[in-house]
């Protein structure tokens, strides 16, 4: 069957939580055997919870990531799947942002995930898969989150990049960018009513919706995908919907 991932042994960074935990559980119930990390000891709750392996690791540490990839290989004896999922960040208007904060988010968006894509390319198999999280602000400018949006467009230029170095051996490397996805991130305060507004299906998408996107690139019904950035936004960066396209009209009429 070529949407099965069944077997697949996988590895996945950022685990514990929102997109990274519905990931994990979605493919550990279609017969995956799965890896995750965090930072965080709590972590091995979350997997004996949904049937998986844990390993501690902080991705903005160089030789934990490594210490991540020797574990793995040990519990589940290969690497047929990566997913690049840690990220996140510390983010203001370029005028006010540390640099401190700057160079954090470049450390956790950027030089982990080429850490780790790296060790993908090393250890997973021909004919595997490679996916990294990035983000529809990778896409194009967005004020106020500068570092994190400068990251995740480098992260989708380095796909692209991985892309046609790994072909040769058959393995795809490919990035999702997620739109407005509710999750923990959110505090609480998730933009349920601007999603109504900038999306064109109105609504927020789930963490389980991008899980099915990453099943599907990990399967052999992917087979012939590589190189590309799939943006699951509901419609975000097609362009203004028509609920936006009402708002503006009805402001401008105001004036």
């Amino acid at each position: 069957m070529p949407f099965s991932i069944s077997g697949k042994k996988v590895l996945i960074t950022g685990g514990t939580a929102g997109i990274g935990l519905a990931t994990a559980a979605h493919f550990v119930a279609q017969g995956a055997d799965v890896v995750i990390c965090g930072r965080r000891e709590s972590g091995e709750e979350v997997a004996r919870e949904i049937g998986c392996h844990f390993v501690r690791a902080d991705m903005t540490v160089p030789a934990e990531i490594d210490e991540l990839f020797q574990q793995t290989l040990a519990l589940l004896g290969g690497l047929d799947v990566v997913i690049s999922n840690a990220g996140g960040g510390l983010d203001d208007l370029i005028t006010d942002i540390p640099l401190e904060d700057h160079d954090f988010t470049v450390a956790l968006n950027m030089r982990s995930a080429f850490k780790v894509l790296q060790l993908a390319a090393r250890h997973v198999t021909d004919g595997g898969a490679i996916i990294n999280t990035a983000s529809i602000h990778g896409m194009r400018g967005v004020a106020g989150v500068s570092s994190y949006a400068a990251t995740k467009a480098a992260l989708i230029n380095l796909t692209q990049s991985a892309a046609l170095e790994l072909g040769a051996r058959n393995i795809r490397v490919n990035a999702v960018s997620p739109g407005l996805i509710n999750s923990e991130i959110w505090d609480g305060e998730a933009p349920v009513e601007k999603a109504k507004i900038v999306t064109a299906l109105g609504r927020m998408g789930e963490a389980a919706e991008i899980a099915t996107v990453f099943h599907f690139l990990a399967s052999g019904a992917a087979s012939y995908i590589t190189g590309a950035n799939l943006s699951v936004d509901a419609g975000v960066t097609a362009g203004t919907p028509l609920s936006l396209s009402a708002l503006l009209e009805d402001k401008l009429l105001e004036e």
